[in-house]
């Protein structure tokens, strides 16, 4: 009994040495470290209730899942639209400019009672029309050209007027404001304030479509999570049943009580109910991606299992990351800050409006004309042409607003709008520099995780070795391996959650300085 027991306890003292030593071994990353031991488990795949219900698979990396979700987005593709209203906006502040044809005709009859000897009874018909070419010019001026003919019928006139006439005007005029409204800044600012909208409204799309493309990210890397968290669930299971295995052989040959094994009977169920609830967390996160990526016109894609090619793990050298570089490019690429500059532009151009509005009404009123006045119409069109009989004149038209208050009072406002848009932007530029070197300091923090949960599983794995090891020969309990087992599957999930927020980070860095493209790896 005494040698038996003895070699009993030397079994275990060398068990618990081997384990020791090898727990001693260098941490991952140290030069020529072997990679710690696993616990033996069948490869179950993820699909495996997908295959077995026949279920269509679709395979995708994370570049596939960003191309896809920017051109089948629901919500991009409705933000895409508000770039086009703006581009329409400018198209109708530019109509401004385009000449105008207009044109008009009338009849009229008039008849007039005898007043006199000298002044008989008289009826008479006119038909008038008018046919006109006018543009407004870029110095905020309105040039007008007209032709207006007309026909005049009497009778009961006197002998000396003919019964019909005809007349024939050409009529050049051009109205030119100086103070007020006057000039090329002020007439075309409608014009550069849509561009700065449309430039604005793009800036918008683009930061929208950066957002969403984080969005698809991190649900790409989610479900990438839970897949892996499935497989981990499933090795603590393979552990569980293979403890209750180990119980009921022990039972076989009566080293332990049938009642033995009732704690691990409840440990495997409570691992089947992880597992079931891990099963469920892939199709939720599943759901997440379809509603991301597709638009809902293909009805099968409920159907479709989307499988995740992009390997979470990653390399966490970011020791070279420096902020300032990355805040300068920030700055640059922004879409936020780009639209933003774009709000400052349009207050500008609204300011420029707002203060000439405040200055008196000045404008420069010059016409020139042509008339023709004979029996025949082609007689006068002829002299109307010829300009037999011109007239011109030139004059200044002042008119100034007493007090001038509606437009002082603009005026006050659009200047301080160009205040607030450009505090505004400077808020902005420090919550860009902010979230930048947060980004960066949280990829240099979640390295380290990376690295220590790393070692942390290695540490774990090699705990429930021992424990394994310690109970085959009577040292340990089933509590202890279970305790070991939900050791090391908590160690897993932090592994791989670490790495899930690294590849998020990796994102959000992108993103924080505004180059998340759909081509992103």
């Amino acid at each position: 009994m005494l040698f038996s027991t003895i070699c009993s306890r030397a079994v275990v003292l060398a068990a618990v040495l081997a384990v020791a030593l090898r727990a001693q071994q260098p941490a991952p990353g140290a030069s020529q470290q072997p990679p710690a031991p696993a616990i033996p488990q069948p490869q179950i795949p993820v699909d495996a209730e997908a295959e077995r219900l026949a279920a269509p698979i679709r395979a995708l990396s994370l570049g596939d899942a960003l191309r896809i979700g920017r051109f089948g987005n629901v919500g991009l593709r409705a933000a895409e639209l508000l770039p086009e209203q703006a581009r329409m906006d400018l198209l109708f502040a530019e109509a401004g400019f385009v000449p105008e044809l207009y044109g008009a005709t009338g009849f009229a009859e008039r008849q007039q009672p005898q007043r006199n000897a000298f002044s008989p009874s008289l009826t008479s018909q006119t038909i008038d029309a008018q046919l006109g070419w006018r543009q407004r010019v870029v110095s905020g001026g309105l040039f007008d050209l007209a032709f207006q003919p007309s026909r005049f019928d009497s009778s009961g006139a006197s002998q000396f007027f003919p019964d019909t006439q005809f007349t024939s005007d050409w009529v050049a005029s051009f109205r030119q404001p100086l103070l007020r409204s006057a000039w090329s800044d002020y007439s075309l600012a409608p014009i550069n304030a849509a561009r700065y909208r449309l430039g604005q409204a793009d800036h918008e799309f683009e930061r929208t479509v950066q957002d969403t493309l984080l969005q698809v990210v991190q649900a790409y890397w989610e479900l990438v999570f839970v897949r892996e968290n499935w497989r981990v669930v499933r090795m603590a299971l393979g552990v569980a049943e293979e403890q209750l295995r180990i119980t009921d052989e022990r039972i076989r040959v009566q080293a332990l009580a049938p009642r033995d094994r009732v704690a691990d009977e409840a440990e495997v169920a409570r691992r089947r109910e992880q597992l079931i609830v891990a099963e469920n967390a892939i199709r939720t996160r599943e759901d997440d991606l379809r509603r991301l990526l597709f638009d809902g016109s293909d009805r099968t894609l409920w159907q479709i299992n989307v499988r995740p090619t992009s390997p979470i793990e990653v390399p966490t050298e970011v020791d070279g990351l420096q902020f300032e570089p990355l805040i300068e490019v920030a700055l640059t690429h922004r879409p936020d800050l780009r639209s933003l500059r774009s709000s400052v532009a349009a207050a500008e151009v609204a300011l420029v409006q707002a203060d000439r509005d405040t200055l008196p009404s000045l404008d420069l009123v010059s016409s020139y004309s042509s008339d023709g006045v004979r029996n025949e119409f082609s007689q006068s069109f002829g002299d109307a042409l010829d300009q037999q009989f011109p007239d011109w004149s030139v004059r200044l038209e002042f008119a100034i607003p007493l007090g001038n208050q509606a437009a002082r009072s603009r005026a006050q406002r659009a200047a301080l709008e160009v205040e607030r848009q450009r505090r505004l932007l400077h808020g902005a530029m420090l919550d860009v520099s902010r979230q930048v070197r947060e980004a960066v300091r949280s990829l240099q923090t979640l390295a380290q995780s990376i690295r220590a949960s790393t070692e942390s599983v290695r540490l774990a794995t090699v705990n429930l070795e021992t424990e394994q090891v310690k109970l085959r020969v009577g040292s340990s309990t089933a509590f202890e391996v279970q305790r070991r087992n939900q050791e090391l599957l908590e160690a897993k999930s932090r592994q791989l959650r670490n790495q899930l927020d690294y590849r998020t980070a990796e994102s959000r860095l992108l993103h924080a300085q505004g180059l998340l493209q759909a081509n992103a790896e």
